[in-house]
């Protein structure tokens, strides 16, 4: 063997070692920080878990409360009503007792002439009268009158009985709306006690989970993983309006999570999408391949629920290109990864 050739040997065996080097068999350091990275995306599960049940609680004390606002709006309008009611009440009790002090006066005139009458002897009052048909017209008119007057204030004191009542009884409904609005102010001033702490504990849980989200990123440079944001094309927006994230898509999938993300793209370029398919670490029972452009990535040991991505590129040392959604918080972001510190299996 000449120097020549000894050299071109030794030159290969360098090349071969280095190219070994940037292959696959993950270290001790990259299987701890795997371990560490797990456990992130485990608590990133369970934080986003009480995070999602925090806000279903606060839109639910938001939902009474508004129940409440609509019932107070509804009992105002009625104790307004009960109100004027009371004052048309009290007006016509006034008119009435007017109108009796009226008759009363009108009945005691003519008392007043009967008595005098009365104390008339017949022959007197036959004599003032222009004849005997005459004092009979006028003896029988006082008595007629005096009927009518006791009928009428009958009349009016059965009416004045009637308003009193009605009075009395729209006096007791108003005090009894005046509890009734009394204890749904009480709830009210409950409930938003409750909604506030609420949404405190929101966004205590949504610190949380941002700080967890950064550690994660952490961990993912640790790992040499570069994360680039960019734009997708994902129809949703990125990252969707706060209103529709963890609504249905079209798929079965929720908008804004990892999974709804590479169901689009899928369907976009035309390719088997697995519908309704569960969580993303529910995929890895559909692995039936290798990593290729445009295949699904299934990571379903990242925390409780896995995660999906789409591979873009492969690499010859191994290592892929994947873009995803929801590794940051509902956004798109592509990473180079080392797939083997994930144990990926990928969909075809």
């Amino acid at each position: 063997m000449n120097m020549k050739s000894s050299s071109l040997q030794k030159a290969f065996a360098v090349i071969l070692l280095f190219s070994i080097s940037l292959i696959t068999v993950p270290t001790k350091t990259q299987n701890a920080e795997a371990a560490t990275l797990e456990e992130v995306n485990g608590k990133i599960d369970q934080v986003s878990k009480n995070l999602e049940a925090k806000r279903g609680e606060a839109t639910s004390l938001q939902n009474q409360i508004d129940i409440i606002d609509g019932q107070v709006a509804q009992l105002q309008l009625q104790m307004e009503a009960t109100q004027i009611e009371i004052e048309t009440t009290t007006q016509k009790i006034k008119e009435v007792e007017v109108e009796l002090k009226k008759q009363q006066a009108v009945l005691n005139e003519h008392l007043r002439v009967i008595y005098e009458e009365s104390n008339t002897s017949p022959m007197e009052q036959i004599a003032s009268s222009n004849s005997f048909a005459d004092f009979a017209d006028k003896s029988e008119y006082l008595q007629v009158m005096q009927g009518e007057i006791k009928t009428a204030m009958e009349k009016i004191k059965k009416l004045k009985n009637e308003l009193d009542q009605k009075k009395k009884s729209l006096d007791e409904m108003k005090k009894s709306q005046i509890l009734q609005k009394q204890g749904m102010d009480q709830q009210k001033a409950l409930k938003d006690s409750l909604l506030a702490k609420a949404n405190s504990d929101a966004a205590g849980l949504q610190n949380q989970l941002d700080d967890l989200y950064a550690q994660k990123a952490a961990l993912s440079v640790q790992f040499g993983e570069g994360i680039s944001r960019g734009s997708s094309g994902y129809p949703f927006g990125n990252p969707p309006p706060r209103n529709i994230i963890d609504t249905p898509d079209p798929w079965g999938y929720l908008i804004g999570e990892c999974t709804s993300y590479v169901a689009w793209k899928r369907a976009a370029a035309g390719r088997p999408v697995p519908r309704a398919a569960g969580n993303a670490g529910q995929w890895a029972g559909m692995a039936n391949g290798g990593p290729t452009p445009g295949a699904v990535a299934v990571f379903p040991y990242i925390g409780g629920y896995g995660h999906v991505a789409i591979v873009e590129a492969v690499y010859g040392n191994g290592t892929i290109l994947i873009s995803e959604y929801n590794w940051i918080p509902y956004s798109f972001s592509t990473r180079v990864i080392n797939p083997y510190n994930y144990g990926t299996v990928y969909i075809n």
